[in-house]
């Protein structure tokens, strides 16, 4: 008869509770063996090392000794009642109770979340719509505009003092709300291009007039959501001296700077011209074909209706708040984004499901070739922090999660494949309508 026995009770659709019985034997071997460990290591004052008594050690160490015990055993017998019940987990199972007394068995209930199990929709022959914005002359125009920016130079104004539209200013700042000092509101040497919108519109737009080096102050009113809590619902008072007064000279367009931007195959004017064009349609190609694949996972999703785990959904929402910096988020505002979170994470949880069948269906395998080759692309792409990349993908766990990946890019990249496509080329004015 095995020391462990299990039984698995329905609590949901994917939910189930485990309750597992460790025969009182098996505690007291786990535990004779944990005592005979640390009597071979255990220093106790008036005892000769590997000599201490074990009621000395269990009055010294008893507890620590009985906690790891139990915890190893729990550890154990969960993963072996998991594969003995063939339960097709999907996270790690979680302890909900324990109990133990002295000679007597371990009995612990778990609670684990099963794979779902769905019949596989159509996921061939999608019909979808490839929308291409179409390039104008006008968007190669904004490019080389962008590229003049990039390489122009700043000059001092000396023939005014008042700032205008469009100028670059250096200035210092202290902010005042009824003349007491406002914390993270004051600055100086600050540099700003009057009108990009670094700085609360307010204060831009009365920025412009400002003399050179006289103070002069600005008022601002802040909503009461604004992000900096000091400055919130309040009017502020920003005292501003400006020091420098500066000005963009942008390189004329032509042959020369062609030249002086040293890009392969681009040597006048009208060579440049055509390699922005083709970089734009390039990146609208590439914009269209993500959308693409959204719209057809849209459909997947759409088309497919079953119960989700709720521990891989509330996973996934975790992860959405770190990667967006979320962890900080206003109270009051708290509920409504992560509620917003979880939409998007159910949709998520649920297509990467569908996917995996996909994979499953065609038969799709991630190699060990493929799996080392993507390993290689992100130490590469990690620099200096290559190492940690390594010693990550050293865990089973994160191989799997890699493996995982792989085939739901196959599987994506099948959808898109097996597609019905119809390309369509619209106007810079209809992409809000995607």
């Amino acid at each position: 008869m095995s020391d462990i026995e299990s039984k698995v009770e329905v609590t949901g659709p994917v939910a189930r509770t485990i309750k597992v019985s460790v025969a009182a034997a098996a505690v007291a071997a786990e535990l004779d063996r944990s005592y005979a460990n640390l009597k071979r290591k255990a220093q106790v004052k008036g005892f000769r090392k590997g000599k201490v008594p074990r009621p000395i050690l269990e009055q010294h160490y008893g507890e620590e000794v009985l906690r790891d015990v139990i915890s190893d055993l729990i550890e154990k017998a969960c993963g072996e009642a998991v594969r003995e019940n063939e339960l097709n987990i999907v996270a790690p199972p979680r302890l909900l109770d324990h109990k133990y007394e002295a000679g007597q068995a371990l009995e612990f209930a778990a609670g684990v979340e099963l794979r779902p199990e769905f019949t596989l929709g159509q996921y061939r022959n999608l019909e979808a719509v490839r929308r291409v914005v179409r390039v104008e002359e006008q968007h190669v125009d904004k490019a080389l505009v962008s590229l003049r920016e990039r390489s122009a130079v700043l000059e001092t104004v000396e023939d005014r003092v008042n700032v205008a539209p469009g100028d670059i200013v250096v200035f210092d700042m202290y902010g005042f709300h009824q003349d007491e000092a406002v914390k993270g509101a004051s600055g100086q040497g600050i540099q700003l291009e009057v009108g990009s919108g670094r700085f609360p519109e307010d204060f831009e737009k009365q920025l412009v007039g400002v003399t050179r080096s006289i103070k002069t102050p600005i008022n601002v009113s802040f909503a009461e959501d604004y992000a900096n809590e000091e400055m919130a619902g309040k009017t502020i008072r920003f005292d501003v001296t400006v020091s420098e007064i500066k000005k963009k000279v942008l390189p004329d367009l032509d042959d020369d700077f062609v030249q002086e931007l040293g890009i392969e195959g681009c040597d006048d004017l009208e060579q440049l011209r055509a390699r922005v064009r083709q970089d734009l349609e390039a990146r609208a190609r590439s914009d269209a074909d993500r959308e693409l694949r959204q719209s057809l996972l849209e459909q997947i999703s759409e088309s497919h209706d079953f119960d989700l785990p709720e521990s891989v959904v509330s996973s996934t929402v975790h992860d959405y708040v770190h990667e967006m910096g979320l962890e900080q988020a206003p109270e009051d505002k708290r509920e409504e984004i992560l509620k917003a979170l979880e939409e998007r994470a159910r949709k998520q949880v649920k297509v990467g499901f569908v996917l995996d069948e996909i994979a499953r269906k065609e038969e799709f395998e991630a190699s060990r070739e493929e799996l080392e080759m993507r390993i290689r692309r992100e130490m590469a792409a990690a620099g200096d922090q290559a190492e940690k990349v390594r010693q990550y993908y050293s865990q089973p766990s994160a191989i799997a999660d890699l493996r995982t990946s792989i085939l739901r890019e196959k599987a994506v990249a099948k959808v898109m494949e097996e597609a019905s496509v119809r390309d369509e080329e619209i106007d810079e004015s209809e992409v809000a309508a995607r």
